[in-house]
């Protein structure tokens, strides 16, 4: 017998099992439910969908759209709660079995069929974002004082679902399934695994923290609680420098492992930094003297120019590099050939991309370089008139800059802490190439991306 037979076999009896116990806990009843779950932002808009088998959407939106009522218009309100209450636990119960069956199945399988995960995609995680907060870095003083040393926070923690492995072999217990399926408390959905790394996104100098929330969004879908921060800093009021800006950052981690609101989903141990800009070199002089980093991401770099020379309290990240680099974790960086005089090409990405260290002292990771179209400000969600005015604007859509960068720090994030058994050059190349077949199918050109 084959394996497909068998695993047909194993469907429609669980699938039977289901019907029958919906029957009778319906008293008659019959519901279809659509087996396709959307993903809601704060303002309560779809931001993206997922199915239990994608091949079958259609069929089951059809199926969900035919819905039948019981004949019976005699029962109070109260016993149609109850049956509408049985009725649902009862479809849950078939999704439940229709799981855990295809789910053996596939483990019997060896999940020699199932696809590799596409990290050009939003993930399988919804998004929940908590309110803003605010922390103070203790441990700044008496560099910074008063104000200077409060940041405003946005969190993002990994929400789970109804199925939310749908990329992935659905081999899984079915105690696990059901318990995650049928809770009802928000705080034990968003555990469901927990914790999750915490990846950190520091931003460019005087760019506020949520400028990069689409890049933190589709991180958190892959299971990431994502922090974003904003500074309180101004021209006017004066501007913090790089040494104080790494310990806010070095603070802040260890405030995420601390907070009791954050602590219970975040592992604090498994850090990966982002940064854009000046917050890239921020983030890697930070990701050399912390060995909570376990990997980092930088989206057009820059290091010391004419208006953040090198001196006190501005020091080389590129130096820092080169004396050091058997301390770096694997490093991903995304560079825009537009970057002007904003990222002059003595201390751009590219200088940052020939100090990473490969081979042995790479950590098994060899490091990811790839440049686009893009201008400086091309990476953020939403550049003011000054920053269109100061920088010069990319060859491709911003919008294609930022897909490409949120790709990138995905795959780059998933080959650390979640490896597949993948080689890293094939991930990198599997995950442009979906890349290239989206900006194909809404013609933006692909000819501007290159590897380092």
């Amino acid at each position: 017998m084959t394996t497909t037979t068998s695993t047909t076999r194993a469907v429609r009896a669980a699938s039977s099992r289901a019907v029958a116990t919906t029957g009778r806990r319906g008293r008659g009843r019959r519901a279809t439910r659509s087996v396709e779950t959307r993903a809601r932002d704060d303002d309560g808009k779809a931001d993206w969908e997922y199915d239990l088998f994608p091949g079958d959407a259609r069929a089951a939106r059809r199926r969900s759209s035919v819905e039948t009522s019981s004949s019976s218009s005699s029962s109070s309100s109260v016993s149609c709660a109850r049956a509408s209450t049985w009725t649902r636990r009862g479809a849950l119960a078939s999704t439940v079995a229709l799981t855990t069956a295809w789910g053996r199945a596939a483990d019997a399988d060896g999940d020699a069929d199932a696809p590799p995960p596409n990290y050009a995609l939003p993930g399988p995680y919804r998004v929940r974002v908590l309110p803003q907060l605010e922390h103070t870095c203790a441990m700044c003083f008496p560099a910074c004082t008063g104000l200077s040393c409060l940041s405003r926070i946005k969190v993002y923690v990994p929400r789970v679902e109804v199925l939310p492995d749908a990329l992935f072999p659905l081999g899984r217990a079915a105690s696990s399934t059901f318990s995650a399926l049928t809770s009802n408390s928000a705080n034990e959905d968003d555990r469901g695994g927990a914790p999750y790394p915490v990846a950190i996104i520091t931003p460019g100098f005087l760019i506020d923290g949520d400028a990069y929330a689409s890049i933190a969004r589709r991180l958190c879908s892959w299971g990431y609680v994502v922090v974003t921060y904003t500074k309180t800093e101004s021209v006017a009021g004066g501007t913090l420098d790089d040494e104080v800006s790494a310990a806010i950052l070095d603070d802040l981690i260890s405030w995420v492992g601390s907070d009791v609101l954050i602590s219970p989903y975040a592992d604090a141990s498994s850090v990966y930094l982002l940064g854009h800009s000046r917050g890239g070199k921020i983030s890697m002089l930070q990701a050399t003297r912390d060995d909570r980093v376990k990997a980092v991401c930088l989206l057009d770099p820059v290091d010391n120019t004419v208006y953040a020379p090198l001196g006190v309290g501005y020091p080389s990240a590129l130096a820092a590099m080169k004396v050091n680099p058997s301390a770096i974790p694997p490093v991903a960086i995304v560079g825009g050939v537009n970057g002007g005089e904003c990222a002059p090409p003595e201390s751009n990405y590219a200088e940052f991309f020939a100090a990473s260290p490969s081979g042995a002292v790479s950590q098994d990771h060899p490091p990811w370089g790839v440049s686009c179209g893009a201008g400086h400000f091309d990476f953020i969600d939403e550049a003011t008139f000054v920053q269109k005015v100061i920088c010069p604007d990319g060859t491709i859509d911003a919008s294609a800059t930022r897909d490409l960068s949120a790709a990138v720090a995905v795959a780059h994030g998933e080959r650390v802490f979640r490896p597949q058994g993948i080689a890293d050059s094939i991930l990198l190349d599997r995950t442009l190439a979906s890349l290239r077949s989206q900006w194909t199918d809404r013609d933006t050109d692909f000819s501007s991306v290159r590897l380092l």
